[in-house]
């Protein structure tokens, strides 16, 4: 599972300005409530990654935490281990049966990555046009539209059942669609620090790109 599939990610509270058409608007603002004094969140998470003709290529689950701004642990369980892992400062990608760690410096890497949306402290308007989508059944959708006409998505789209983040769905260049659905989410709950901590395993390869 490599980093790009992530989606991952903290987000910032300033999203679109006063000025923006109403489906900009009433998109940011259903962000923006999500946003409100969120601190931490936790849940498991299934990941399915599908080509362009809808054929299913590969699934994965595992449990995320996030703490704002900027710390997160991604922790991939199934069909195997690996950790991303950041301190705000540094990311460090570990593949248990490679018995491999990658670090490299977060500062401008994940500025327009999901990652960014979820636990970043990037200004999403710069990088984004957030805009309502049709809603489906009880799951309410908004889209955000990379500004970068290079970046590696196409689209994001949040999904949000109850006020609570219920899903993910990553569009990106090469036509291929990331879907992320959320369960067991928790919201505010402290979260211990060592989980945005990593000392890489002895005997490992380190390739530190910092």
């Amino acid at each position: 599972m490599s980093l790009k599939r992530l989606f991952l990610v903290p987000c910032c509270l300033l999203l679109v300005t006063v000025c923006a058409p109403a489906a900009e608007q009433d998109g940011a603002n259903e962000l923006q409530q999500f946003l409100k004094g969120l601190e931490t969140i936790q849940a498991d998470f299934t990941q399915s990654l599908l080509a362009d003709d809808g054929e299913l290529l590969e699934t994965s689950s595992g449990r995320v935490y996030i703490q704002r701004p900027g710390r997160f642990h991604w922790h991939y369980t199934d069909p195997y281990s690996q950790y991303l892992i950041s301190d705000g400062k540094s990311l460090w990608v570990y593949d248990v049966d490679l018995e491999q760690v990658t670090v490299r410096d977060v500062a401008g890497s994940l500025d327009d990555t999901p990652a960014a949306i979820l636990g970043g402290d990037v200004d999403l308007d710069k990088y984004y046009v957030v805009s309502d989508v049709a809603d489906e059944g009880d799951i309410d959708w908004i889209e955000l539209t990379p500004r970068n006409e290079e970046s590696q998505y196409q689209s994001i789209r949040m999904g949000f059942r109850s006020d609570s983040l219920d899903a993910m769905i990553l569009d990106d260049s090469l036509g291929q669609e990331t879907r992320i659905r959320f369960r067991n989410v928790r919201r505010n709950d402290k979260l211990d620090e060592g989980l945005f901590q990593f000392e890489p395993p002895e005997g490992v390869d380190v390739i530190d790109e910092r």
